[in-house]
């Protein structure tokens, strides 16, 4: 995190955790310099201090900063053998985790800091793209959307009835609006 305070010197570092679900803490990070968000992860992990560490982790790899690998025994502890058995499949991970975001700007009038020497970020594989499926589902939950008010929405906007259907700058595009939507009885700035 050394990294990341020399190029942010007045940057911070906000870890939330959003909700407990089937005994996987699901926690958000966000780094800010001022009110400006330059990225943000989600994870959801069996310890709580195992999803934050995921979560900024993968905040801070969006900025090109790469913590030290961990061995596997220090990221993850001994799983109960009945979790280790069952099987793990795209569908069921979709259904666990609510939908996070990682917005490149969410406030177009604050331009995001980033320092000269950083390089573009390369294309993104779309396995990493179900971390931002489940934070759409996070923020659609916060703002207490239907999956039918989702998809309403996604077809009057992009044309597509499913999140899965959307490009990846459609993906982001939604989760970025989804985002900087005021929760239900918070006054919009």
């Amino acid at each position: 995190m050394s990294e990341f305070h020399r190029r942010y010197p007045t940057g911070s570092i906000v870890s939330d955790l959003l909700q407990i679900h089937d005994g996987l803490f699901i926690v958000k990070t966000t780094l800010l310099v001022g009110e400006t968000i330059l990225a943000t992860g989600m994870a959801a992990a069996p310890t709580l201090e195992q999803a934050e560490d995921s979560a900024r982790q993968r905040a801070l790899r969006l900025l090109g900063i790469h913590l030290p690998v961990q061995t596997e025994a220090e990221l993850i502890p001994r799983v109960p053998a009945a979790l280790e058995a069952a099987p793990w499949s795209e569908a069921r991970n979709t259904d666990l985790i609510l939908e996070p975001t990682t917005p490149a700007n969410p406030h177009p009038s604050h331009p995001a800091v980033k320092p000269a020497s950083e390089k573009p970020p390369s294309k993104r594989d779309p396995v990493d793209l179900a971390d931002e499926i489940a934070q759409t589902t996070v923020e659609m939950k916060r703002l207490g959307w239907t999956e039918a008010q989702g998809r309403a929405y996604l077809l009057q906007r992009y044309g597509k009835r499913s999140r899965q259907q959307l490009s990846d700058e459609e993906l982001l595009d939604f989760l970025h609006f989804l985002q900087q939507q005021p929760s239900p009885g918070e006054q919009s700035l």
